[in-house]
């Protein structure tokens, strides 16, 4: 294995989230290991044992305002939380302005919407086009929430906005459990044919056998994504503190992506550890 563990090492994707402050559709109360407030401290100690210094938090609610300025007002205080993705309504008719405050904090990097909760076509509707063109406008990023099922819809949308970062977050969960990998496979390689949209390596552990998982399930996910995006277009995320529904430490889940890619040149393996995080964020103050 390439010892790499002497880079600062960067998360793209982890939450926090506090259960007295705001309502959460998930986690529900029978989640014993997620149902209880996650803080920013807690990232940061479960982060000891890795490289991994800087993160990137992802949005947990849809159309929250309020939970975007939650936390950037305690990245000011926390400052190894690099970027914030907001969970902003992109169809909401004054999306524009609400921007104009946001993009007043640099910490304020882009924007997620939970597919889950909608139609199978939101990502068609001209409304939501119109404020993800707003997004590429304005230099943002939009993290794509994926399930298999949705995947094609994404190039007739990469189509309409053609200079709008994407990433598509834990490889679209494909189904790892059950090892099926056709249809996901052919599907996401016409994504990856979009030199604007890249990808994470995040969130596998939770999409694979949880009593039961093991690094060699995750082997052919990461390679075929690898194959198609490159290095230059993967980033790891931990999906932090969600992994622990699988009975992942943050340890084992960077672990597991340190073992997938260890055949990577060392230049390679910082490209998906933390320079391509840095480029498609626009990340600064970043120590070296």
């Amino acid at each position: 294995m390439v010892d790499i563990s002497s880079n600062i090492h960067i998360d793209s994707h982890f939450h926090i989230w506090d259960l007295q402050r705001f309502r959460y559709a998930w986690p529900t109360p029978e989640l014993e290991p997620l149902y209880r407030n996650y803080t920013p401290d807690d990232w940061k100690e479960s982060t000891k044992d890795t490289p991994v210094k800087y993160g990137i938090f992802v949005q947990c609610l849809n159309g929250s305002p309020e939970e975007a300025r939650w936390v950037l007002e305690k990245a000011k205080y926390h400052t190894f939380i690099k970027g914030v993705v907001a969970g902003l309504d992109v169809t909401d008719p004054q999306f524009s302005e609400t921007l104009d405050k946001f993009c007043t904090n640099p910490c304020f990097v882009g924007v997620r919407h939970i597919l889950d909760f909608e139609k199978e076509d939101w990502l068609t509707r001209d409304d939501v086009i119109q404020g993800l063109q707003v997004l590429e406008q304005r230099g943002l990023t939009f993290d794509l929430l994926l399930r298999p099922h949705l995947l094609k819809h994404v190039p007739a949308l990469a189509r309409k906005v053609p200079n709008l970062r994407m990433v598509v977050d834990h490889l679209a969960k494909p189904f790892i459990k059950n090892h099926i990998i056709d249809g996901w496979k052919e599907e996401i390689e016409e994504i990856a044919k979009f030199p604007n949209i890249y990808c994470k390596l995040s969130g596998m552990v939770v999409e694979a056998d949880l009593e039961n998982w093991k690094v060699e399930d995750f082997i052919p996910y990461v390679q075929h994504i690898l194959s198609i995006f490159g290095p230059e277009r993967c980033m790891f995320g931990s999906d932090w503190p969600v992994c622990h529904l699988a009975h992942a430490q943050y340890a084992q889940v960077h672990s597991v992506l340190t073992e997938c890619i260890q055949n990577l040149t060392c230049d390679k393996q910082d490209m998906i550890f933390r320079e391509n995080v840095i480029r498609f964020y626009k990340l600064k103050g970043i120590e070296q």
